[in-house]
């Protein structure tokens, strides 16, 4: 695999970064797994490689790569607008963000049509990792 992409992020800079590199990722809800006995929150989707310069891409509509992501140390996650036993449901993150709060920080997962994740955790800890090659898009996301 050329260039995988391997994040790990400990702060609410960070979790920044990670999150611009995420968006417009296609998660499918089978794919989401919340382990709260691990007090872990992870999921794979196929990220669109936004960071890959216009001219390195052979491909037109750019490219996706299948990519996985996980926070650790999650001590409660709220769900708004989904449902986990929905599975093949696919989702598109927008974004991640980070705020602290009294007991440590609030994580949010927006995705679009107003579906989000809300985590809470004691410090930021998160891994994003590439798992395979990429491929072609079959779009190149837009936002209005």
């Amino acid at each position: 695999m050329s260039n995988p992409l391997k994040l790990i992020a400990q702060s609410e800079e960070d979790l920044a970064v990670i999150s611009t590199l995420l968006q417009d990722t296609t998660v499918r809800i089978g794919d989401i797994a919340w382990l709260p006995t691990e007090r872990r929150f992870a999921f794979v989707g196929n990220r669109y490689r936004w960071e890959k310069k216009r001219r390195l891409f052979r491909r037109p509509k750019g490219e996706r790569i299948r990519t996985a992501f996980h926070f650790n140390g999650i001590t409660a996650a709220q769900l708004h607008g989904l449902d986990l036993s929905d599975k093949e449901t696919v989702l598109d993150l927008l974004n991640i963000e980070a705020h602290e709060t009294e007991t440590g920080h609030s994580l949010l997962l927006n995705f679009s049509g107003g579906t989000a994740i809300r985590l809470q955790t004691e410090a930021i800890d998160a891994v994003a990792t590439d798992l395979s090659e990429s491929w072609e898009a079959i779009a190149k996301p837009s936002h209005d």
